[in-house]
């Protein structure tokens, strides 16, 4: 490989480029690991301290402010979810904790 080769692969333009056509989105994939992480929270059955389970609920189903950088409703939008019909979906779950259990599993 000629260094004229290898400093075009680490030029800070060519990384956009290489993030454009990359399907996998780090940030992306975060976001979800925190939706992800709040759910199994709030309705999984491990042992978590109340405050906790507290804490995912009031995440979850708390006042939707799309604009605060990772809310509830931020970190939905960003993963192109819609956040009342989400918090809906979730709040259906609460009446049902085996359905909740099977979904949970795919999350794992």
């Amino acid at each position: 490989m000629s260094n004229s080769s290898a400093a075009n692969r680490f030029c800070p333009e060519r990384e956009d480029e290489s993030e454009a056509v990359s399907p996998v989105k780090p940030e992306r994939n975060l976001l979800a690991a925190v939706l992800a992480r709040a759910i199994c929270d709030a309705f999984g059955t491990a042992h978590c301290e109340r405050h906790i389970v507290r804490s995912a609920r009031q995440w979850l189903f708390g006042k939707l402010t799309p604009k605060k950088p990772f809310s509830f409703a931020w970190v939905a939008l960003h993963l192109d979810l819609e956040p009342v019909p989400l918090q809906d979906s979730l709040r259906s779950y609460e009446g049902n904790p085996e359905e909740i259990q099977e979904r949970l599993t795919l999350l794992k």
